[in-house]
């Protein structure tokens, strides 16, 4: 039972299970997961928020499977899968197979694992080159070929094209060396490894030199930190408490207890070398301003190894920790029937799907108004509204421009469109609310046209106000 082979044939069940499970939830793209196509129609070394390897992995996906929610996402779910194959190998050149088959299971069973290889974004990919760099980093530590130290910086590079924080990887290996091997640090392959990684980010930083680092101010915004930073405690408990569902309550409980416990094999010392750091800066992140839950998801991939080789002795434990997680994916699948089964009404605030629900509908809507209108372009004041209907509106509106009159980088868009290139032409304008005062200025007149609402629950819906704004005058 416990095999390879036994291990591939789980995976490609559960690679399936998913497909299957994203056609039943009958969901829209999340506004991120649109922005993110967007980026792939317009590649670049870079983006006003991550670098570019996303946008070139939609690009090929939606090449092979079409524009649709399927070609979009489903790198996500195959990164996962492969990063799971990885864990499998991580854990049979430290271990055994009996510790690598349990090890692999667990890893690609995780609830945050189940969730976000539902979701395209940057953690896919950083989780895969994060097992994938590790993976190969053990073998050049144990056999000192070329080949390997060449992979491991391989996958440093491509982990830093899919997300910064791939630089505690660097951290990691530095206090791994520091505690166990020393002498490697002698050794030319290993800064070969490094300067290789360095070259294969290169582009992304000569891009961001280009433009003023934005990326890295955006890094710095989203964290909040700066020198007005304080703690906040509550928003740290919150983060650390949203790891046992990230984790697993069992495995992330038992975790916590290995880290204090301190094992003292040599395998524990390196599995403790790539998890604990990374969960410890990101929990840092989140007392001094926040953090996302999943922005800590590559401290599982050592993590996991670590748990299993503790539980396997103790099988009944892994056992219910494998099973209460799988739990945890069925209801986070089939979120919707189980409430419906329930006869619990869906409102908007206990259906975590309300983000991606509705988009498509409204762009229906709106699209016959846009038809009435040839000679117009289209243009936008907020990213999620603008990336949602450049997605579902037909044909895609790749000409559509953000209104920033402050000329502020805040998004891709305001990177990508500059409305001033279309002084004397005429637009619509779709927002939120119909507050037009602050844009009309802009225009000859601008006249509200109609309103498209689409009813998500009895106390959430959406809506879009249409205006046609006459000969635009420039910022």
């Amino acid at each position: 039972m416990v095999s390879f082979r036994n291990f591939l044939l789980f995976l490609v069940f559960i690679f399936f299970f998913r497909l299957l499970a994203l056609k039943l939830m009958n969901i829209d793209l999340f506004f991120d997961e649109a922005y993110y196509w967007y980026w792939s129609k317009n590649l670049d070394w870079g983006y006003y928020s991550k670098p570019p390897f996303i946008a070139f992995i939609i690009k090929v996906f939606t090449s092979i499977f079409g524009d649709n929610i399927y070609g979009i996402k489903l790198a996500s779910n195959l990164f996962y899968t492969l990063s799971a194959i990885y864990v499998y190998l991580i854990s049979k050149e430290l271990f055994n197979e009996k510790i690598a088959f349990f090890a692999g299971i667990t890893f690609i069973t995780l609830p945050g694992i189940s969730y976000l290889s539902e979701v395209i974004s940057t953690d896919a990919f950083l989780v895969f080159f994060w097992s994938f760099s590790l993976y190969y980093f053990i073998k050049a530590l144990k056999n000192d070929r070329w080949i390997y130290w060449i992979l491991a910086g391989i996958g440093g590079g491509l982990g830093l094209l899919s997300k910064p924080t791939m630089i505690i990887f660097v951290i990691s290996v530095v206090i791994y060396l520091m505690i166990d091997k020393k002498e490697v640090f002698k050794n030319i392959k290993f800064y070969f490894a490094l300067i290789l990684a360095a070259l294969i980010y290169m582009p992304n930083f000569i891009w961001n030199y280009h433009h003023d680092f934005i990326m890295f101010h955006h890094i710095q915004n989203i964290s909040e930190i700066d020198n007005k930073s304080h703690f906040h405690p509550k928003k740290f408990l919150e983060f650390f408490l949203a790891q046992f569902g990230v984790f697993g309550p069992i495995f992330f409980g038992v975790f916590i207890y290995l880290i204090f416990k301190r094992l003292k094999t040599q395998q524990a010392k390196l599995l403790y070398a790539f998890s604990i750091p990374f969960l410890a800066l990101i929990s840092l992140q989140a007392l001094l301003e926040r953090a996302n839950a999943n922005w800590a998801l590559p401290t599982y991939v050592a993590a996991t190894i670590l748990v299993v080789y503790y539980l396997y002795q103790r099988k009944k434990w892994l056992y219910i920790g494998i099973l209460i997680n799988i739990l945890l994916m069925l209801i986070v699948y089939f979120y919707h029937p189980i409430m419906n089964t329930l006869n619990i009404e869906l409102t908007k605030k206990n259906d975590f799907y309300k983000r991606v629900l509705g988009w498509s509908e409204l762009a229906k809507k709106i699209n016959p108004i846009i038809n009435q209108y040839p000679n117009t372009k289209l243009a936008f004041i907020n990213r999620d509204l603008m990336s949602e209907m450049i997605f579902y509106l037909k044909p895609h509106p790749f000409d559509a421009q953000l209104f920033n009159p402050s000329k502020r980088i805040v998004n891709q868009f305001a990177i990508s469109t500059d409305m001033n290139k279309y002084i004397h032409h005429d637009f619509l304008i779709l927002i939120k609310n119909k507050n037009i005062k602050p844009i009309e200025k802009y225009f000859q007149y601008c006249k509200l046209i109609d309103k498209k609402e689409v009813k998500v629950y009895k106390d959430f819906s959406r809506k879009v106000y249409i205006f046609y704004c006459k000969n635009f005058k420039g910022y």
